[in-house]
């Protein structure tokens, strides 16, 4: 059977795409659905994005701080993971739910008992801050986490997703660029 040129085109195009995509780490999966949108800084979804297992859902471009990330999202159980200044960060952690945990970054391992509670099955808007010296997270307003080091280095896409049986669903990860902000110098 002949392979239409036009077709052959498309999909090469979007397997470079995927690849390039998932080589960076910053690739929305392919559930995103009809109803939702993207930009380059942020992804919206009227009926929320559907996170299950093995599922990360990202900004399709990476940022550098100082920025002001602004998710709206909820967990079925345990296990809304956020990856950015931290290699993640976990609300509903399955071992311990009150724990907020971050692991990885220069944060790595101040976890913080007592603040990492969030509802199941409620929407929540989690805002992370970070600037080149500073993190602080909160959740609907109230702080959870606050820490000062070297963050300036970072250049990542944010990341959400789920984890050991968990299922979260996105309404809307938007990041905003803040403040001064200098791309580096290229060789």
């Amino acid at each position: 059977m002949p392979v239409n040129p036009m077709l052959m085109k498309k999909l090469t195009g979007l397997c470079l795409l995927a690849l390039v995509a998932g080589a960076m780490g910053c690739a929305v999966p392919s559930r995103a659905g009809n109803s939702a949108r993207l930009t380059r800084d942020g992804i919206k979804s009227d009926a929320g994005i559907v996170l299950e297992s093995g599922d990360r859902l990202s900004t399709p471009e990476s940022f550098r701080p100082p920025v002001d990330i602004t998710l709206v999202a909820k967990t079925d159980s345990t296990n809304l993971r956020l990856a950015y200044a931290a290699d993640q960060v976990i609300f509903n952690w399955e071992v311990n739910p009150e724990q907020l945990r971050v692991d990885g970054g220069p944060a790595d391992g101040q976890h913080q008992d007592g603040e990492g509670r969030i509802p199941a099955g409620k929407f929540v808007t989690v805002r992370w801050l970070v600037t080149p010296r500073h993190q602080a997270i909160y959740v609907d307003g109230q702080l959870r986490f606050e820490h000062d080091g070297d963050y300036s280095q970072i250049n990542r896409c944010v990341t959400v997703f789920p984890a050991e049986g968990s299922k979260v669903t996105v309404k809307s990860l938007e990041v905003k660029q803040t403040g001064h902000h200098r791309q580096p110098d290229l060789l």
